[in-house]
């Protein structure tokens, strides 16, 4: 099974949610999210089809994890390792323990045209809402 290719994912827990994108091409993974997190590491299909994932995701100063985790003044790193079901779960939902709790994170493969917000992240603009008169 081929793996190569760009993935959007969105993750959640009680107090929060976000969502990044991350490249797969020979089994490196670069990746960032709406929080300026970056990720890189490894993805590696199973003989049954699953897919190991290790990856080193740096957090930068002043960002709160959605799993409570508080802002640090410095930016640090934390390790991701799971295995997900074939196609990282296909836009399923899939749990993964991130202490101080768990993670629901759901990936989808998306078009190609992202891997520039995998590799060189991206930002969120909140539009404002137009009122009716």
């Amino acid at each position: 099974m081929q793996i190569d290719g760009i993935y959007a994912f969105v993750y959640s827990v009680a107090n929060g949610l976000g969502l990044g994108v991350f490249a797969v091409r020979n089994g490196q993974v670069q990746g960032r999210d709406y929080a300026q997190a970056s990720y890189r590491g490894t993805a590696a299909v199973q003989s049954d089809g699953s897919i190991e994932l290790d990856l080193h995701m740096t957090v930068p100063p002043g960002v709160e994890l959605v799993q409570g985790t508080s802002p640090q003044e410095i930016p640090y790193q934390r390790q991701i390792k799971h295995r997900f079901p074939a196609g990282f779960g296909d836009g399923e939902p899939v749990r993964i323990s991130s202490p101080p709790g768990e993670v629901i994170v759901m990936v989808k493969r998306v078009s190609d045209e992202l891997e520039e917000a995998a590799t060189d992240g991206f930002t969120i603009q909140i539009a404002q809402r137009l009122t009716q008169q």
